[in-house]
């Protein structure tokens, strides 16, 4: 007996940690099930902010708030703002809440209260709430778009002299002289009335590429003669939407907070090396020749002068970043805009063949009137081409939204939307305009996705409210280059068009789909039209 229990006492023993083990398991699962309820009861909190405040909102998800389709790319950005724009919640209110995961934000729908946050009180609403990390992407934090005050009022004053009517006069010659490069590019196309199928965003963009290099930088890009130049090669990298590319873009927007810790960069590390190296060749090239264009490059130029000349004052300009910033920042957004207005406006006029008609006739008689080349003054008097763009941009605004972060002086506890809604807007909080959505409403815009250019005429442009039409922002901290852009557009599509008609293909979208990887508004899989050899003048 004494020998059975000698053995069976082993087997007593081996059950203890067992036991133990199961103990600390059932501890773990109790903390874990306490953590889980803390984490519940501290997203409901936060997803109750806008029932508290008694203000309307959209109903979140968890972890996504309502951000869940665009994060997860199942819609683009300007589809998703027209969801909550037109959401059954948010339908004849001035404002409706909702959420950037788990972080409220205003979504702000009456044209008062846009014209009082954009204009009227500018001065709460100066800074953007999107951020870029000051330390590893600094060509993105700096530059005009991104910029926070007091900077962003220095440097607004500083390059808005470079925008003037008068100076883009001056432009004038340089883009005309890119534009006749457009249109030998297309007659040396190798077209066959079966195989001229061609993704026109991208001849777009060739043509832009070469504008922005010539006008603003005095250098000759070369896009269309090598579409593998340099310039044309960073620019298309930078808005060619990958997953990750998509991802940086949403955070940059939306989740500023964590630009830093997932390292995400408006300008990658290769496109800042090459737009530093380029920038900084060509200011010191201008500054030793002493060459006078009055462009960009010399407004920078005098702005580095004037900081070195006064080193003992702090200056913004002791840092040259902050100049090769500006640069990039216009060379980016000035080829991608433009050439995406372009190219939606000739995928609309292909479905449109009366249209595309009439506006090549206005072409050809303006041809005729200054004996072929088009002069400043012609494209001021061309109408209808002015009436095609602005229902182009209309449909499609560069930026779908904008956006502002509300910034309160000392003291300032909130800012009063009243009589709207009783609600005040905290310091910090995030509001969005949601132009697209605005732009595509029926209520301002009858058959809002038809494409209908007599709505700019002038007969009826008094029919819809001046602020329901925005493509380039408004106010203070609209788009510096809207003029410039606009022009840049024109000339592309009369060189376009002067020798080429485009019609619609196999290939050709029948309702636009826009990218949902792209945070702005780009075609998905690109814009295919069938290009016609078709000259004005004989």
């Amino acid at each position: 007996m004494k020998r059975i229990s000698n053995i069976q006492e082993p087997k007593n023993n081996s059950r203890k940690p067992s036991i133990i083990i199961n103990m600390a398991l059932s501890e773990w699962l109790l903390i874990l099930s306490g953590v889980l309820t803390i984490l519940y009861f501290w997203i409901s909190h936060h997803f109750s902010y806008w029932r508290r405040k008694n203000v309307p909102y959209i109903d979140p998800s968890y972890i996504f708030g309502n951000l869940k389709d665009m994060v997860l790319m199942k819609s683009c950005a300007a589809d998703h703002m027209i969801t909550l724009y037109s959401h059954k919640k948010a339908q004849n209110e001035p404002v409706v809440g909702f959420y950037i995961f788990n972080k409220p934000a205003l979504l702000i729908r009456d044209l008062d209260l846009i014209k009082s946050v954009l204009i009227k009180d500018f001065n709460k609403f100066s800074d953007r709430f999107t951020t870029c990390d000051p330390h590893s992407d600094a060509l993105g934090s700096f530059n005009l778009f991104f910029i926070k005050n007091p900077y962003w009022k220095e440097m607004r004053s500083k390059l808005s002299p470079v925008f003037t009517s008068g100076k883009i006069k001056q432009m004038f010659p340089l883009v005309e002289e890119i534009g006749v490069e457009l249109d030998k590019y297309l007659c040396n196309l190798a077209l066959d009335s079966n195989t001229n199928v061609t993704e026109v965003k991208d001849i777009c963009g060739l043509y832009t590429t070469d504008v922005i290099a010539s006008v603003a930088f005095g250098v000759q890009a070369n896009s269309l003669k090598n579409p593998n130049a340099e310039f044309r090669r960073n620019g298309k990298a930078l808005f060619k939407f990958t997953p990750w590319r998509a991802f940086e873009f949403t955070v940059i927007f939306f989740l500023p907070q964590f630009v830093k810790i997932f390292g995400c960069k408006m300008f990658s590390k290769e496109a800042a090396q090459f737009l530093r190296g380029t920038i900084n060749y060509i200011m010191a090239e201008r500054t030793k020749s002493g060459l006078i264009r009055n462009d960009l490059i010399d407004t920078l130029v005098a702005f580095k002068k004037a900081a070195e000349a006064d080193k003992d004052k702090q200056h913004i300009a002791q840092n040259t970043d902050m100049l090769v910033a500006q640069a990039a920042v216009f060379f980016t957004a000035g080829f991608e805009t433009t050439s995406s207005s372009m190219s939606f406006g000739l995928y609309e006029l292909s479905k449109k063949p009366e249209l595309q008609k009439r506006l090549r006739q206005e072409i050809k008689d303006a041809l005729v009137k200054c004996n072929g080349k088009i002069n400043y003054d012609m494209i001021l008097e061309m109408e209808y081409l002015n009436m095609v763009l602005q229902e182009v941009l209309r449909l499609y605004p560069p930026l779908p939204f904008l956006d502002r972060q509300c910034t309160l002086a000392e003291g300032e506890k909130e800012y009063s939307m009243k009589p709207l809604s009783d609600f005040g807007i905290p310091n910090g909080m995030p509001v969005y305009i949601p132009v697209y959505a605005i732009q595509r409403d029926p209520k301002f815009f009858p058959n809002p996705d038809e494409f209908d250019p007599e709505r700019f005429s002038a007969a009826n442009k008094a029919n819809f409210p001046q602020l329901a039409y925005m493509p380039f922002g408004t106010g203070p901290h609209n788009c510096i280059g809207e003029r410039f852009g606009i022009l840049q557009a024109k000339l592309g599509l009369i060189n376009f068009l002067r020798n080429h008609s485009v019609t619609t293909c196999e290939k050709t979208h029948k309702k636009m789909i826009l990218d949902p990887n792209a945070l702005i508004i780009q075609s998905k899989g690109g814009i295919y039209l069938k290009i016609v050899r078709d000259p004005l003048l004989a």
